[in-house]
């Protein structure tokens, strides 16, 4: 069985991987996607990559799609609706606050595990509400670290290590555990 996700870029479904890999974990499944490289073709795609998924064989479908300046409750709307016709098992839309990187702002040791350090950065008390999360960790980790940050790298690391718990915290990753459930008892 494979989970299908549409992103607006390959960091986001790196992301999505690897934190949906340790929420299964010990059971194991594969992963197609779509990158729509930005909102505005994810958006146009989103019902048609979505069909192609499903025909592909992939029950569950996660659409994972910043907050940026969008209102949430209409973009969740137009996501959904995209995604509902489809049939599949069972979906998601994930919006992260502004940014998917305040995700990775939520565990400390994430990001040192990622950037093989032993020392924590401090951490904002609420990484959704930064204006610019990918700037903030960007800097974050030059000051911490004395290293460079890319997203398209360092995403997936620091998602790899992420302790989940701490990003329950995260108002915006509620549903992901729950739809991760789903595929769990699906498994079985």
């Amino acid at each position: 069985m494979k989970m299908g996700i549409i992103a607006e870029d390959d960091s986001d479904v790196s992301v999505i991987k690897e934190i949906t890999v340790s929420l299964l974990k010990p059971r194991r499944i594969g992963f197609k996607h779509f990158v729509g490289h930005g909102h505005g073709k994810l958006q146009r795609k989103c019902a048609d990559w979505a069909r192609i998924l499903v025909s592909r064989g992939c029950p569950w479908i996660a659409v994972v799609h910043d907050l940026d300046k969008y209102n949430e409750i209409s973009l969740r709307r137009k996501l959904t609706n995209a995604i509902t016709p489809v049939r599949a098992h069972a979906s998601v839309v994930l919006i992260p606050k502004r940014e998917i990187e305040a995700w990775l702002l939520y565990d400390g040791g994430a990001i040192a595990a990622a950037f093989k350090e032993t020392r924590r950065p401090r951490l904002p008390g609420d990484p959704e509400s930064l204006v610019d999360p990918k700037k903030y960790l960007c800097d974050l980790i030059w000051r911490k670290y004395r290293k460079d940050y890319l997203n398209t790298v360092h995403n997936a690391l620091i998602a790899k290590h992420i302790d989940v718990s701490l990003l329950r915290r995260s108002s915006s990753f509620a549903a992901h555990p729950t739809f991760v459930e789903t595929i769990r008892n699906r498994l079985h």
